[in-house]
């Protein structure tokens, strides 16, 4: 067997077994470090441990588009490339009982320089099934993405390549994308341009399934002395055996299709987001967070600890007592704030 085609069988075998895997999470760290390992060992990218892994990275007008080093680091954060891959696999097979036989056309917005999120699905779903556009800022990650897919003899799945910034994108009338898969987040849903680029593509292709397809950011009161695991993974205790110890404050803020849709079109400085109240701590120490929670597509979630984007950030600057109302700040350093503080 010619050595191409090994390895495509093997990452095809590699991605089968990632989709469906339920069990331990060690294993599944194993099967995503060996579809990075396929990706990186055909890329043309290659990781500089010399440099700054900053070195490279685009400050935007609508956030930070982060440098292709931090973006080929984020491929082996497992539980988070998992629930990505297992969420556009659902999405592309959703699109494809509503697409009259053509294939589904997704649209990679901030793909990194191996498209790790997408890929692996190329080896599953034919070219007549799901086809790609492959969209980011960085041209080191556009020619790297080249590299992979022709490396790996896919070439056929991906409709077009384009080097920009997606939240200037005009997608082709003639080409309107089925799926929007864009993953250019932090915590919290600050300093990275994931709204302005949401809002910007949903607004050409209304119709579209987004993936992650919501991403929300709740508020609590938690005392972390009294949570000696906090770093532990959620999804490490699916029973939920393990209760922490926390004072639900209400949602704050939620991207996704409605909201989106809901929001007037032509605010360019500020979103609408929810008004909470900061109750008396039951004891001292009790302090304010932002939890984030993401919904790849359907049952796949991404709970608190489970990755980088799933941490948690305080929330510095309100009292017990206090009602702020909060808003989501768009611009080149985009984040949840709050104004109009209330004494009551």
């Amino acid at each position: 067997m010619p050595e191409d085609v090994a390895i495509i069988e093997e990452l095809r075998r590699l991605t089968r077994e990632t989709l469906n895997y339920r069990g331990p999470r060690g294993i599944l760290a194993g099967l995503v470090h060996e579809i990075v390992g396929i990706l990186q060992s055909v890329a043309y990218f290659r990781i500089d441990e010399a440099l700054d892994i900053t070195e490279g990275e685009t400050a935007c007008g609508q956030g930070l588009a982060i440098s292709p080093t931090q973006a080929a680091g984020c491929a082996d954060e497992f539980l988070r490339t998992a629930a990505f891959l297992r969420g556009l696999q659902g999405a592309i097979e959703e699109a494809l009982d509503s697409n009259s036989g053509r294939p589904v056309r997704v649209l990679y917005a901030g793909s990194g320089p191996y498209a790790t999120l997408a890929v692996p699905l190329m080896s599953l779903f034919s070219p007549d099934e799901a086809r790609f556009t492959i969209l980011d800022l960085h041209a080191t990650s556009i020619e790297s993405v080249k590299s992979v897919v022709s490396g790996l003899g896919l070439d056929q799945s991906v409709e077009s390549y384009v080097l920009g910034n997606a939240c200037d994108y005009m997608i082709p009338g003639e080409a309107l994308p089925d799926i929007l898969l864009c993953e250019t987040m932090s915590t919290a849903l600050e300093k990275e341009p994931q709204v302005a680029i949401i809002r910007h593509l949903l607004a050409q292709a209304p119709k579209a399934i987004m993936v992650p397809e919501s991403v929300r950011v709740d508020a609590f009161l938690v005392d972390t002395s009294k949570e000696p695991v906090i770093i532990i993974p959620e999804s490490d205790d699916p029973l939920a055996k393990w209760q922490p110890d926390r004072i639900d404050m209400g949602p704050v803020f939620e991207l996704n299709s409605s909201t989106i849709h809901s929001w007037n079109p032509l605010a360019k400085e500020r979103l609408p987001a929810a008004t909470i109240h900061m109750p008396q701590p039951p004891e001292p120490g009790y302090r304010p967070f932002l939890f984030t929670t993401i919904t790849t597509h359907g049952e796949h979630v991404l709970l608190t600890h489970d990755c980088n984007l799933t941490g948690i950030r305080e929330i510095e600057g309100i009292s017990a007592g206090e009602t702020v109302h909060f808003y989501y700040r768009l611009g080149a350093n985009p984040c949840l704030a709050f104004e109009a503080r209330e004494q009551g």
